[in-house]
């Protein structure tokens, strides 16, 4: 009954994003002939320690820290439109601005209003300093941080966000699409996905008394814990399994749908939770 239950769930889900993301292609330019691209370049004095605040509509946005002093940004603009002139004029309107508010970095694109199918989109890929806090946001496009110290927030409506080596607390949310984080190194985590499965790998260098907090509707949840974590661990799915490679001394009844217990002695915390999907622990 229960399998039936989130089959039909599942295709109603499906049926939804077939409805809607099509439907969000029509206001783009789905329909537009003609496509035109350009690629622009710009960087900022930056400092280490300070935060690089990146939003885009439609486009994804990768972050990447180094062994620089500075914040360089390659903009990937597209452009489409009934005809190539059309396309290539929209791509050119676009402006790409850089601008510092205290030890912030916003970097934004300035697009001209669109008509009917006519599309821009703008993809993000840009080095910082690896003592940067990161902020990004995107409505249509996955989000990439990769080798950063600061902390880390990301946010798309409609794509897949994945970070590597991070040490800061990392604070993820999407709506339609999975999580993937490995080489984490903070005792603060975060990751909310409305449709998709979440994947978390923390570092042999993370706290053991991490605190994690993990949730999802439709999709599994593998969570890989620091060496020697001891602490709280809270798992529950309406509908799937859960496991787990670590000794769990239980509290209260033994359920196959939710789990309340601890691993050994200590201040970490485990709070994971997904309707339609399993869980598990290693």
């Amino acid at each position: 009954m229960k399998h039936n239950l989130y089959m039909k769930l599942t295709l109603l889900c499906l049926l939804c994003l077939s409805v809607i993301i099509p439907g969000c292609c029509i206001q783009i330019g789905c329909w537009s002939r003609a496509k035109y691209e350009r690629t622009e370049q710009l960087s900022a004095p930056m400092e280490a320690g300070g935060t690089v605040d990146v939003e885009t509509s439609y486009g994804s946005i990768t972050v990447t820290g180094g062994d620089v002093t500075e914040c360089r940004v390659t903009a990937e603009i597209s452009a489409q439109a009934p005809s190539e002139k059309e396309a290539q004029e929209l791509a050119e309107q676009v402006k790409i601005e850089l601008e510092p508010a205290g030890k912030t970095l916003n970097i934004r694109a300035k697009k001209p209003l669109l008509r009917n199918n006519r599309s821009i989109s703008v993809d993000f890929d840009i080095t910082v300093p690896k003592e940067t806090s990161v902020e990004c946001e995107s409505s249509y496009g996955s989000i990439k941080v990769g080798n950063i110290k600061g902390d880390v927030k990301g946010h798309t409506s409609y794509g897949t966000i994945a970070t590597e080596n991070t040490d800061g607390p990392v604070e993820l949310d999407t709506s339609y699409g999975g999580i993937h984080c490995v080489g984490i190194t903070s005792d603060d985590i975060r990751a909310r996905s409305s449709y998709g499965s979440i994947d978390i790998g923390c570092s042999g260098s993370c706290p053991a008394d991490v605190a994690a907090k993990v949730s999802t509707s439709y999709g599994n949840i593998d969570f890989a814990v620091p060496t020697g974590f001891a602490g709280e661990v809270e798992m529950s799915t309406s509908c799937g399994s859960i496991k787990t490679e670590l000794p769990i001394t239980i509290k209260g009844e033994l359920s196959k749908k939710q789990i309340k217990g601890t691993i050994g002695k200590g201040g970490g915390r485990l709070e994971l939770e997904t309707s339609y999907g399993s869980i598990k622990i290693r």
